[in-house]
């Protein structure tokens, strides 16, 4: 059996359904437009990619990142390394020390890092870190490298038409690919479209709506939640206290 899948994932193929969905002429050429309602269609667009990405943690913008840490001089209290060129925001709890193997403890509030600075108490096994000035800084950082990695949200959610290793915020050109879901940013593309003509938005931003809570619930999947507790012995969790190979040796 022969499929064929169309994805409207690109800036020509948002606009152009938009525009055939309101009812107006559809534009040939929409990054090079200089017909306002199309310029807006463009703006639009734009705004709802940067809308969509703080709705949700996205599969395709979820990226690894690791920091070797180290310190610059025998006992330094703390160190700042700078976060990825692309960084939008945190996952939450993925932050570890890959080397010790334990979780990273963060990240610290102001006041509770004042205190660890000024009564000079060192982390020994993991790091403490917190996030000031757009950096992470890390507390006593370790004499040997130690590596923290962690995963974070994307702010690059277009891919650039003509170099596919070129990853922008925002889509300028007719072939730039959107990496997020493109029936979202076409139904919320709609919903700003409108909102920006001065034109009744209820209806489009319900579908909008209702399908972006549709596709948050299947985007990743999700774990079962189990209410009755778990009753296996004895606990095993590869996780926490076991480890993958060369058990029970």
């Amino acid at each position: 059996m022969a499929f064929q899948l169309i994805t409207d994932d690109t800036l020509l193929a948002i606009v152009q359904n938009v525009a055939a969905d309101v009812g107006y002429p559809v534009p040939p050429d929409p990054a090079g437009s200089t017909d306002p309602a199309v310029i807006q269609m463009v703006t639009a667009c734009n705004r709802a990619g940067l809308e969509l990405l703080g709705l949700y943690d996205w599969q395709e913008l979820t990226k690894s990142y690791t920091v070797s840490v180290q310190a610059a001089s025998p006992g330094q209290t703390e160190r700042a390394y700078p976060l990825p060129e692309d960084f939008y925001d945190w996952i939450d709890q993925t932050q570890w020390n890959a080397t010790t193997q334990l979780p990273g403890i963060g990240p610290v509030s102001p006041q509770d890092w004042k205190t660890l600075i000024v009564r000079n108490l060192r982390a020994t096994l993991s790091f403490y870190w917190q996030v000031r000035d757009n950096q992470i800084y890390i507390l006593s950082p370790p004499d040997s490298a130690q590596d923290l990695t962690f995963f974070y949200q994307s702010y690059a959610w277009v891919r650039d038409a003509d170099d596919a290793d070129l990853y922008k915020n925002r889509a300028t050109k007719n072939g730039d690919t959107l990496l997020l879901d493109p029936v979202l940013i076409g139904l919320l593309t709609k919903v700003k479209w409108l909102e920006i003509k001065g034109f009744d938005s209820s209806t489009a931003m319900r579908d909008f709506q209702i399908n972006f809570e549709s596709r948050k619930a299947s985007e990743k999947g999700a774990p079962i939640l189990n209410m009755a507790g778990r009753s296996v012995f004895p606990l095993l969790d590869a996780r926490v206290n076991a480890p993958d190979t060369g058990y029970g040796v």
